[in-house]
């Protein structure tokens, strides 16, 4: 009967066989979480339309959801490793969800920047946590393609809540806070039954006695992927700003044609990415993600060579399987550096990393955007790939010196 398979879902079925049951559930949770993305899509739209304010001033709410993200997102971590990752998640996904509804009732400058502040730092602690909880629930030899269900599962989600959003808000845009709430309790539901917290104040002390010593910021290697990663995700936060902004000015595309065009990331995510992962997952990990920041640099720097929404498409494309690269196995090599119990400290301030280059690349990209022109946007964002590569090959090196010296050992 498996033979009669389609040769891609063959592959797709080999991609996902041999993870945990408990990594299942885990991204399970993620995925209905995920699935609740509806406030934030809509978030500027609901304070000019519903409640009036200005560009200028829903500007100013969403850059304090952007620091809250930063915060949010490194005190998730650092709360992981100290109470556990399952139950950061849990108290994440109960406090997010009475933040939301608390968030309907707030309707001043002031009090919504403190409102949304307060949400996205509660709420986006549960993203470390859902990073080390599946990093330590998966075996080495499996640990990337668990990582890489994580992704799968937030792509898929994240193609759900913006279109279930839409709907609820042409309804009342207060439906919206409902249906978010809604799927973060619904997350921790599962969490509370599936996964019961068992761990004793003995198993605590266990788990702190095996971690590694040192510090986060003493661990080199890892600082020079950090910094990798942050210039590879103010790259791909232009999708935010600068990119469809192009695609409208320098290709002459509407609103629902740029839509389908960044929705194109999103599938070709879904259909290629957990394929790509089992195929390459023993291969160097920083070589991949050095290879995966060039070609995301490239697809976007390829803009300016055409004005078709074909080509417009390819530079999708192109980018997209840089992203399919660099994401699954920078989580991996993070969880290589954390090693044993210390994996919340490390996607902490990996996460903190995404949300900083959130909250600057997109404002930096439309700034030069408009002082110098797309041309030289596109033309720093291409110059950047080889040096991100080149800084992927020299993790690589060593990488590999480690893991000779670690063999030479007696």
């Amino acid at each position: 009967m498996n033979r009669r398979l389609p040769w891609i879902l063959r592959i797709y079925r080999d991609s996902l066989a041999g993870l945990p049951p408990r990594v299942w559930l885990l991204c399970g949770v993620f995925l209905i979480n995920r699935a609740g993305t509806m406030v934030v899509p809509f978030l500027s739209l609901y304070m000019t339309v519903q409640l009036g304010f200005t560009i200028g001033e829903a500007g100013w709410v969403l850059g304090a959801f952007g620091l809250g993200s930063v915060v949010g997102s490194y005190l998730g971590g650092q709360l992981s490793q100290r109470i556990g990752a399952v139950t950061v998640q849990k108290l994440a996904l109960v406090s997010v969800g009475a933040a939301f509804l608390v968030l309907t009732q707030l309707e001043t400058l002031p009090t919504l920047m403190v409102g949304v502040f307060v949400v996205s730092l509660v709420g986006e602690g549960f993203r470390p946590a859902a990073l080390a909880a599946v990093a330590e629930a998966a075996p080495k030899e499996v640990r990337t393609r668990s990582l890489g269900l994580v992704r799968l599962a937030a792509s898929a989600g994240q193609a759900i809540g913006p279109a279930l959003g839409g709907l609820l808000a042409s309804l009342d845009y207060r439906w919206i806070f409902v249906g978010d709430t809604a799927t973060c309790w619904l997350a921790a539901v599962l969490l509370v039954v599936f996964l019961p917290d068992r761990e004793s104040s003995e198993d605590r002390k266990a788990r702190a006695a095996a971690r590694r010593p040192g510090s986060v910021w003493d661990d080199t290697f890892f600082l020079w992927i950090l910094a990798s990663i942050f210039l590879f995700a103010c790259i791909i936060f232009q999708f935010t700003g600068a990119f469809p902004l192009y695609l409208h000015e320098g290709y002459g595309l509407n609103e629902e044609t740029i839509g389908l065009v960044l929705g194109f990331n999103a599938l070709l995510v879904v259909i290629f990415e957990m394929p790509l992962v089992r195929w390459l997952e023993k291969r160097n990990h920083a070589r991949l993600v050095g290879l995966g920041s060039f070609l995301t640099c490239l697809g976007f720097s390829l803009m300016p060579l055409g004005d078709s929404v074909a080509f417009a498409l390819f530079t999708v494309a192109v980018w997209s399987f840089g992203m399919m690269l660099v994401l699954p196995f920078s989580n991996a090599l993070v969880a290589e550096c954390a090693g044993e119990g210390r994996s919340g400290e490390y996607m902490g301030v990996y996460t903190a990393a995404f949300s900083s280059a959130l909250l600057l690349g997109p404002p930096l990209g439309l700034w030069i955007y408009g002082r110098f022109g797309p041309q030289t946007l596109w033309l720093l964002v291409g110059l950047l790939g080889p040096v991100l590569w080149l800084v992927g090959e020299r993790l690589a090196k060593r990488q590999r010196e480690s893991q000779e010296e670690v063999r030479a050992l007696p």
